[in-house]
């Protein structure tokens, strides 16, 4: 078997007797073949891939740090409906994407997001139960009363994720798999209103992480050049292309949502800024 260019561009590197410069001209030449566009697209994808596995650990952090009484007012900030609805879309397009055998490195994220959420989710009703005194402090239990406490007040939402994850891995026909994901796109706009709607309520989005609300914008702008990538590339060799159409357009309406909670972020967080200095001000006079 003939070694790819990548393995014989490595060896030349190793070898002391080669110019580096040749070899780097040779690995521009081999980008140049493939095309720039889409190897640029390739390295984003992989890059997203790899800062997905751990992009919502601050968001996660705000629910684990500081007093319990904070935890408690971040959860109730975080709204439940937005990110049930927003781990559903991430299983949906896991599924569509691994039906329809796109490579991993391409959507790989979804399926590291959908977990984080779901961690996300499960700590935040814990919290929730906690503001309402409906379950004890764990923390304060042994083991297994701890475990005990914790399935009893999380059984719902544990059920409900594994009822759903074997329904649209093994359950699910392709054709309802796809139709979900072309109705992603509606429902990415309507994962995104209650989060929206609350954040508005409470002219504040101290409870969300300003790490992730940035990652997610950034995270959705490589997404929709990659997938517009991809689908330029099936257009120009004449390929059916309502795959990359889907996922343009489902990725394009995630990108105008989180940025309308990244702008609410940066106008709070000013409002919020000068309401401080005006209180401030008042105090001296």
């Amino acid at each position: 078997m003939a070694a790819s260019p990548l393995w014989l561009l490595l060896d030349l590197l190793k070898d002391p007797d080669t110019s580096n410069k040749i070899v780097l001209q040779m690995a521009w030449s081999q980008v140049k073949a493939i095309g720039i566009g889409k190897v640029l697209a390739a390295l984003l994808s992989a890059l997203t891939v790899g800062v997905s596995s751990f992009i919502r650990i601050p968001q996660i952090r705000k629910l684990l740090i500081k007093t319990e009484a904070d935890r408690v007012g971040v959860a109730k900030g975080l709204s439940l409906q937005s990110l049930t609805i927003d781990t559903l879309n991430s299983l949906v397009h896991v599924s569509f994407n691994s039906h329809n055998n796109i490579p991993f490195i391409n959507y790989g994220e979804s399926l590291l997001l959908g977990i984080q959420n779901a961690i996300i989710i499960l700590l935040t009703k814990y919290y929730r139960l906690r503001g309402n005194d409906e379950i004890d402090n764990v923390s304060k239990l042994p083991l297994s009363e701890a475990i005990k406490e914790l399935a009893d007040g999380l059984a719902q939402p544990l059920l409900i994720m594994a009822g759903a994850v074997i329904f649209f891995t093994k359950v699910a026909p392709s054709s309802l798999i796809s139709t979900l994901e072309i109705l992603n796109i509606p429902i990415s706009i309507i994962s995104k209103i209650p989060q929206i709607k609350a954040n508005h309520k409470l002219q504040t989005v101290s409870h969300l992480s300003d790490v992730v609300l940035r990652a997610n914008v950034l995270g959705s702008i490589i997404r929709v050049y990659t997938s517009y990538t991809d689908y330029s590339t099936k257009a120009k060799r004449n390929k059916n292309t309502v795959d990359e159409k889907i996922l343009v357009a489902g990725y394009t309406t995630s990108l105008i949502m989180n940025s309308i909670l990244l702008g609410q972020s940066i106008v709070y967080d000013k409002l919020g800024k000068g309401k401080r200095v005006k209180d401030e001000e008042t105090k001296r006079d």
